[in-house]
């Protein structure tokens, strides 16, 4: 198994502890999204073209992902790097507890997330260039 798969499922695996934790303790960022999806759905006449809009969009984009993971070499990068970036931006949690002095909920599963994201990056850009490196070699051996 490469790195950046075994780093890709324990972002799964903190991705189910954290949203768990912001339900048992709180979910106060709720309040943020309700204030920009208000905005988002003032753009639309119809609220539920504002809903299957948003719903297509973010489908899209989750299947895209998929299909980056299954084309593999640099696509596959791109998704795992994407799913590593949202992981880093989990630092949120900190920068608001450290704003408030004290805990907000999806702080204690944010840092795990947060270093999860890092060790998935690292992994993608190290298997990248592994896989850069190999190519090169094949294409040195194959003119030999």
């Amino acid at each position: 198994m490469k790195n950046s798969t075994r780093w890709f499922g324990w972002i799964v695996v903190i991705t189910a502890l954290h949203m768990s934790e912001q339900l048992v303790f709180g979910i106060g960022e709720l309040a943020i999204i309700k204030r920009i999806l208000a905005v988002y759905y003032g753009w639309f006449q119809q609220p539920d073209y504002a809903t299957v809009v948003l719903v297509t969009i973010i489908a899209t984009l989750v299947n895209a992902l998929m299909f980056g993971l299954l084309m593999g070499g640099k696509w596959r990068g791109i998704s795992l790097g994407f799913m590593g970036f949202l992981g880093l931006g989990e630092v949120h949690h900190v920068i608001e507890a450290i704003h408030a002095r004290g805990y907000n909920p999806g702080l204690i599963t944010a840092i795990p997330f947060m270093v999860f994201g890092g060790l998935l990056l690292a992994a993608v850009v190290r298997e990248r260039h592994e896989e850069v490196a190999n190519a090169a070699s094949q294409a040195v051996v194959a003119k030999v």
